[in-house]
């Protein structure tokens, strides 16, 4: 009988390819182990193709979700060299088509501030309020945004509303003064004299001993003695 060739294919019977229990005994593994692998083999093959299948996609929504930032903070890049209605024409489509991005966000809040500079005091809350849910409180636009709304719903005439956002922004840091001066500004509205003169003490703490003579602090330490006087 003549040797195999090296060349020559040898039949492998498709059964024992399929036996992943086989290849287990070949790495001496506890013969419960090789059972149970051979009991479940389909089911092992299926959780291994789903696991598969879950990177891949994920390693493919990652490189599109990454393409798509990149675009948006092209796209609002360009927008703000724009201006006019152009721009905001600009910013309302970044706004539609990035959404849930940074550069959504910002060309909303953007739109909101061009919206309240115009006097659509209503649009511009209805915006800030769009977006702020998507905001965590520890990211940068957070402050930003609820401040937003703080002076819209002032220039709404919804003192009760905006006290509660000031009052917030002075528990953020960086946005003190301006939560101590806004809920000054609505107690002296509200004919709250005695609140208005505690928050504009605190205010002018706010502004440090380098603000101290400033045309600012003269100006609070003035409207302070007149509304100390009316008490």
């Amino acid at each position: 009988m003549a040797d195999n060739s090296a060349f020559e294919k040898i039949h492998v019977d498709e059964r024992e390819k399929a036996d992943l229990g086989g290849v287990l005994e070949q790495l001496n593994l506890p013969p419960a182990a090789v059972e149970f692998v051979r009991t479940h083999q389909r089911s092992i093959y299926t959780a291994l193709a789903i696991i598969a299948i879950v990177v891949v996609v994920w390693s493919l929504y990652g490189s599109y979700a990454e393409k798509r930032l990149t675009a948006a903070n092209s796209a609002l890049a360009m927008a703000q060299d724009l201006q006019g209605e152009e721009k905001v024409a600009a910013l309302t489509e970044i706004a539609e088509e990035y959404a849930g991005t940074d550069p959504a966000r910002w060309s909303t809040i953007e739109l909101a501030r061009h919206a309240l500079q115009n006097g659509e005091n209503a649009k511009a809350l209805s915006q800030y309020e769009t977006i702020r849910p998507s905001l965590s409180e520890d990211n940068s636009l957070y402050p930003l945004v609820s401040f937003g709304i703080a002076q819209t719903q002032e220039a709404l005439e919804k003192y009760e509303e905006a006290l509660g956002e000031y009052q917030l922004l002075k528990n953020i840091t960086g946005y003190e003064a301006i939560g101590y001066k806004g809920a000054a500004r609505i107690y002296e509205i509200q004919g709250k004299t005695e609140q208005a003169v505690y928050e504009y003490e605190q205010y002018i703490g706010t502004l440090g001993a380098d603000a101290a003579g400033s045309g600012e602090s003269a100006y609070i330490q003035e409207k302070l003695n007149r509304l100390k006087a009316s008490l």
